[in-house]
């Protein structure tokens, strides 16, 4: 089949990618008739898979009726509908919601909101974010400024590193009992908020598990409690980007949820439409919001997009599936399903250095030397090629840590994912690493 012309920019030049025509639950087929279990969900995008139909029904049915509307104009009946609903299954008591369209966007508001929730309490000072090290915000400048992640590199002169400080996160590498491990971090973090003065600091950004940039490292328990009470202890927000193991990816809610830490902020974005459409948000502890909603002018800042019709009926959609069909118990059940089949993989491969992660998302870390955790150059990608060559889509994603490229790939299936496809991603992974 004659290549066909392509003028969009890529971030492979001279790459000609596969033309997708067709997507259906974890499947893509292109126009050449190839088919492709997607097992990452794109950019670990596709919760439901591709074109779950009640979702697709969602937003056929509001465009019928109502497309768009300005926010400082008119609200809209599913922007109403999806923030009451969220307030239903968020974990932090009387939440308040707001929408934009990418992760990038909710990350940004929740870096305005925060500045202003301190400026209405008069203290204007509290300017500078506390984040980890490796961690990944989004690549517009504030987002990509709290960032730790190589991809900040073309971009440093417009980044301002006077309001960010980074910590490291939790080092897998350390050989450290977890309890040794969460006092580590906990502590570095603090010496980066004193460091900084935490009358300056407006609140701490984190993942509460790593997603592009360390692939799915979860945290030892204690650690996000005890995130927790470093902030109440020197008086910044707690802000969790779950922007891509909101809805579901775990198998509860959010990832928060699993060590019964309630934060001050959730952004998310990704699974929330599961790909039909743009959409991301956050979430607003009750004591925060009231702050802003007791101002003359609430929360004046967003996108042209914020709280569109269109978004607002696929997510409304989406916490409705999710409560229907029992989507949070087959995301822990086939997590179980996937982990253990990974960690069978794992136990015949001297490359798997690691496999980490929770629910429906997982990591597999490729090594030179297993006892060492030594990366091997290049593996990442290479596995990635030779799962695609089998029909098979992974997300290769390599980390640059301490002077080391750590060689990672991950799977984030979609949430409603079957046993038998569970065991056909498996079937085709294992090959591809031995291949690799």
């Amino acid at each position: 089949m004659a290549t066909r012309p392509d003028f969009s920019l890529t971030a492979s030049p001279g790459r000609h990618l596969p033309v997708a025509v067709r997507g259906e639950g974890c499947r893509i087929w292109t126009e050449d008739g190839a088919e492709y279990i997607d097992a990452c969900g794109g950019a670990m995008v596709m919760s439901l898979g591709h074109g779950h139909p009640r979702l697709v029904e969602a937003l056929k049915r509001q465009a019928d009726r109502l497309t768009f509307t300005y926010r400082f104009s008119f609200s809209n009946e599913p922007m109403l509908e999806l923030a009451e609903l969220l307030r239903e299954v968020s974990p932090m008591p009387r939440s308040w919601a707001f929408f934009n369209s990418s992760g990038s966007e909710s990350v940004e508001s929740a870096m305005h909101l925060a500045l202003m929730h301190w400026q209405a309490l008069g203290q204007p000072q509290r300017t500078r974010f506390v984040s980890r090290w490796p961690s990944y915000h989004g690549s517009t400048v504030g987002a990509l400024g709290l960032s730790g992640t190589a991809r900040r590199a073309p971009f440093e002169a417009l980044l301002d590193e006077d309001a960010v400080a980074h910590a490291p996160m939790s080092d897998i590498r350390s050989g450290l009992s977890p309890a040794e491990e969460t006092a580590r971090g906990l502590a570095e973090l603090e010496a980066a908020i004193l460091e900084r003065g935490p009358e300056t600091v407006a609140g701490v950004f984190l993942e509460p598990i790593t997603g592009a940039s360390a692939a799915a490292v979860v945290p030892p328990d204690g650690y996000l409690q005890g995130v927790r009470e470093l902030c109440d202890r020197h008086g910044v927000l707690m802000i969790c980007d779950e922007t891509i193991t909101g809805f579901g990816r775990t198998g509860t809610w959010f990832a928060v949820e699993q060590w019964d830490v309630a934060p001050d902020v959730i952004t998310f974005a990704k699974g929330v439409t599961s790909g039909v459409v743009p959409f991301s948000g956050m979430l607003v502890t009750g004591d925060v919001a009231d702050v802003l909603m007791a101002s003359p002018d609430g929360f004046p800042v967003g996108h042209t997009f914020s709280g569109y019709p269109l978004g607002c009926a696929v997510g409304a959609e989406m916490v409705r599936v999710i409560r229907d069909e029992g989507i949070l118990d087959n995301a822990r059940l086939m997590g179980e399903r996937l982990r253990a089949g990974l960690d069978r993989i794992a136990a015949g491969s001297p490359r798997v250095g690691q496999v980490r992660g929770l629910g429906l998302l997982q990591g597999i870390e490729l090594v030179e030397d297993r006892d060492r955790l030594e990366p091997r150059p290049g593996a990442a990608l290479r596995v990635a090629e030779a799962a695609r060559e089998r029909g098979l889509m992974i997300y290769c994603c390599p980390t640059a840590l301490a002077g080391r490229v750590i060689q990672c790939v991950m799977l984030a299936p979609p949430l409603n994912i079957s046993a038998d496809d569970v065991d056909e991603i498996l079937d085709r992974l294992e090959p591809a690493i031995g291949a690799a």
